[in-house]
């Protein structure tokens, strides 16, 4: 028995839930009948991408038409990305392990500046071109969208063309020119004719740039005849935004492992150093009346326990107090949560923080980005000290043990004042929450400010990293000299290496593609990963551009600009103007507070934004809110029913892990509407107990786990409902009854049993277990991470070690006896030695397990 290579290469792997797909809600098709099949790639691991919310609605919408297969494909791990070199095994798609090549269309999402790196390292893994001029017809069309799409200059060489704006609709145009062009024949340069021709799509190949003496740009000249300038792409109505019936839901743990719900899109509010604030005006919000459709129809469809709320802040929703106290009213009965990523400290109300806490109480994060008034005026961000403080006082109020705060450090104009302000001003929110609640605790966040395109300080120089460091230096100092008293007050800087070379990605132009290259070379990958990003190295890239181009790290990142100087992302319009821009910036100097033009404020900014017959802002007013008639909550029967459940695991469901395997069952029960009774406390539990873990890549005829239930339940009727909502790979072998008052699973497995088929190359099995029969003593010494290493006495820990063929042995591993549980790697690689047990050489299977009473 040998599986074929990639199912070994994922089995091997560190995390395997991250390449074995099989996802619920994951969509596959028949690559071979699509006339066009799209790769969805994120330059990043699997946890990260799937938790964008944009590449999830992609994704869904690209795969609703029936003449398109779309596929995702991740950066893998460096140990995966290592194993895949090694075997000769090019990137691949999660859905059906198409190697990336092989697609029509690989469109790669760019969230932050610093996965440029990644995305070559993607191209290259997947036997594809880095510079689009050398790519041939066949190649896919190398696409990048998102944020960082507003200024691609610095990777324009590696990109066919990029989306500027908001993909839903034209990622379908780009579909039916690429289905036209494939049957004709025509050149690739005829595909790049045509996209260039569609509202939003930035083909770099078509424009040459010219420079002065200076080295700062003269004039970007286009190649297409009427070809300028490229407007973004925006949807008008959040409401026409396509929501998956049944979004997809990872097996292993995403960053933000939720129910993804976008209930509001854009943002006014003006701040001068918010990209995203910027380039997706207007404020369109989603009708309040269909927000609780969506998540209920996703709740019922992904079994998740959370649903995210999201927008720029979902405080400014304005009528979250409605949508959250009828959906509380609904689901938290079911113990389903809601998180609501950002708040303003303006928007906190006593009612909100009422609302949320329902159901359980995690972390509260707002972001006041600024500690001092004068600061926050510069920056327009709105907001007044009392205004944090009573924020901050509501939410320890309400319950909540621990609030996070964001703040910037480097900001134009900034002073020493306002470093030491930061520290000043989270004391003594810490001083009031412990009034309120004596385990309150505050974590602080302290970014660089970073100057981004098509803000009001696109034009400001980013501060030094030296000056970087002296500020954090400010900022440990003041928290030292708080004492004890303040131990509760966790500030922490991010990591100030990244921050000058984002900035100069940000700003920059084509010339930086040398340095972005030049680090790739070097091994740089996942950069946004502290243990990954060498700065060294980028310093090196960034020397070997300048010495190339005469333009370096300080051109970009540290000069300031002129008002009249040509920026790399002058062609590209976010609708709105530069001069709205430079006003605004001017307007940071003078400390002058732009208002926000959605709520309530009858006040046009003239931003350029809108066009005020399809484009414009789009707020609802309370009323407009349906409220559910209030129910009075169903009481809960005071029976319960016990069941033990048998299932097995097989498939590339043998890649989870245990905590994948618990969550997964866990969302099962949920879409099988099993009540389930829940602990107490800030973090409800469900009541549910599992059996001993089933190691990684091993099949499993036999895990187990007990169930608590309300009322009197059938367990026929359970187990029929449960199977139709299992996951691939995934079976249910039996469900019974449990008397009340038994024994847990942990104390009354005593054992359990494998079959083991061993590879040819493996020694003949008879013989070996003689061996092993004759040794006086046979033990392996087990390293834990961050833990003492532990002696196993294989001798102790097997029981009915037998032979039954030359390649199959069976065995029964002794459990619920700490100093003498065992692994069956452990025991293969004493029999066989350790090739035996590389994933995928012997098929080990979980065959049973043995009862008995508990151990004294």
């Amino acid at each position: 028995m040998r599986l074929p290579v990639l199912d070994r290469l994922i089995l091997g792997a560190q995390k395997p839930a991250r390449y074995a797909g099989g996802e619920l809600n994951a969509v596959r098709k028949d690559l071979a009948a699509a006339r066009v099949k799209w790769a969805l790639a994120f330059p990043d691991t699997y946890e990260v991408g799937m938790s964008n919310v944009g590449f999830r609605l992609l994704y869904h919408a690209l795969n609703e038409r029936p003449d398109v297969a779309c596929e995702r494909v991740f950066m893998p791990w460096p140990d995966m990305e290592r194993a895949l070199k090694a075997e000769g095994q090019p990137l691949f798609s999660i859905e059906s392990r198409a190697p990336l090549r092989a697609f029509d269309v690989a469109g790669f999402t760019l969230q932050f500046e610093l996965c440029y790196t990644t995305v070559l390292a993607m191209l290259e893994l997947g036997g594809i071109a880095l510079h689009s001029s050398d790519r041939r017809r066949d190649d896919p069309l190398i696409l990048g969208g998102g944020p960082c799409a507003y200024n691609p200059e610095p990777i324009a060489d590696f990109f066919d063309a990029f989306v500027v704006g908001e993909g839903e609709e034209v990622v379908h145009e780009i579909s039916d020119v690429v289905a036209a062009w494939k049957p004709t024949g025509a050149p690739r340069g005829d595909l790049l004719w045509t996209l260039a021709e569609i509202p939003g799509v930035y083909v770099p190949s078509l424009f040459r740039v010219h420079y002065h003496p200076d080295r700062t740009i003269a004039r970007y000249e286009p190649l297409k005849p009427g070809y300028e300038s490229i407007v973004r792409r925006v949807i008008p109505d959040l409401n026409l935004v396509p929501q998956a019936e049944k979004p997809i839901v990872p097996f292993m743990q995403a960053v933000h492992d939720r129910l993804p719900l976008e209930i509001q899109r854009g943002c006014t509010r003006g701040c001068r150093f918010c990209q995203v604030g910027m380039i997706t005006r207007p404020t369109r919000q989603r009708d309040p009346n269909d927000v609780r459709r969506i998540a209920e129809k996703g709740l019922e469809s992904t079994g998740y326990e959370e649903v995210g709320f999201l927008s720029l802040s979902a405080g400014d929703y304005s009528c979250i107090d409605g949508v959250l106290e009828d959906f509380f009213d609904e689901f938290g009965p079911e113990n389903v949560g809601i998180s609501l990523p950002s708040l303003r400290t303006e928007t906190m109300s006593d009612r909100l923080a009422q609302q949320i806490k329902r159901v359980r109480k995690s972390g509260f994060t707002v972001a006041p980005e600024a500690a001092t008034e004068r600061m926050r005026r510069v920056i327009n961000k709105g907001n007044a000290e009392k205004d944090l403080l009573h924020a901050v006082d509501t939410i320890f109020a309400a319950g909540w043990d621990l609030v996070k705060f964001y703040f910037m450090i480097g900001l134009p104009t900034e002073r020493d004042e306002d470093v030491h302000a930061i520290v000043t001003l989270c004391a003594e929110a810490l001083r009031r929450g412990k009034k309120l609640n004596p385990r309150a605790e505050i974590n602080v966040g302290i970014s660089t400010f970073c100057p981004k395109p098509f803000t009001p300080f696109q034009w400001d120089p980013m501060i030094s990293l030296s000056e970087t460091q002296r500020k954090q230096g400010i900022l440990r100092d003041d928290v030292r000299k708080l004492g004890r008293g303040y131990r509760d007050l966790h500030v922490k800087p991010h990591d100030a290496r990244q921050g000058a070379l984002e900035g100069a990605l940000a700003l920059g132009d084509r010339r930086l593609s040398t340095a972005v290259l030049h680090a790739y070379q070097a091994g740089q990958r996942l950069d946004g990963w502290t243990e990954h990003f060498r700065l060294e190295a980028w310093h090196d890239a960034f020397a070997h551009a300048e010495r190339e181009h005469g333009v370096g790290l300080h051109f970009f990142a540290h000069r300031e600009k002129g008002k009249d100087e040509v920026l790399p992302f002058d062609h590209i319009d976010c609708e709105v103007t530069k001069p709205y821009l430079w006003k605004s910036r001017m307007g940071a100097l003078k400390e002058a507070q732009i208002p926000d033009c959605a709520y309530g404020e009858e006040i046009c900014t003239a931003c350029g934004a809108c066009d005020y017959e399809v484009v414009d802002t789009i707020v609802y007013h309370p009323r407009d809110y349906r409220r559910q008639p209030a129910r009075d909550p169903e009481p809960l029967p005071a029976e319960r029913t016990l069941l033990r459940l048998r299932y097995a695991k097989e498939g590339m469901a043998v890649a989870l892990s245990h905590l994948e395997t618990m969550t997964a069952l866990l969302r099962a029960f949920r879409r099988a509407k099993l009540s389930i009774p829940h602990s107490q406390g800030f973090h409800p539990k469900p009541k549910v107990s599992f059996g001993p873990a089933c190691p990684v890549g091993t099949e499993s005829r036999a895990e187990y786990l007990d169930l608590e239930l309300f009322g009197v339940q059938d367990a026929a009727a359970v187990a029929t409902r449960l199977r139709t909502e299992l996951p691939e790979g995934f079976r249910l072998v039996s469900c019974e009854p449990l008397a009340a008052g038994g024994e847990s699973l942990t104390r009354i497995i005593r054992g359990i049993a494998y079959r083991v088929e061993l590879p040819e190359s493996a020694p003949e099995a008879f013989g070996r277990l003689a061996e092993f029969a004759a040794q006086a003593e046979a033990t392996v010494l087990r390293e834990r991470e961050g833990k003492k290493a532990v002696l196993i006495d294989l001798k102790k820990a097997v029981d009915g070690l037998a032979a039954t063929g030359e390649r199959e042995i069976r065995f029964t591993l002794r459990a619920g006896e700490a100093e003498a549980v065992a692994r069956p790697s452990e025991l293969l690689a004493a029999l066989f030695g350790a090739e035996a047990t590389r994933p995928g050489v012997a098929r080990i299977v979980r065959e049973d397990v043995i009862f008995g009473t508990p151990a004294a």
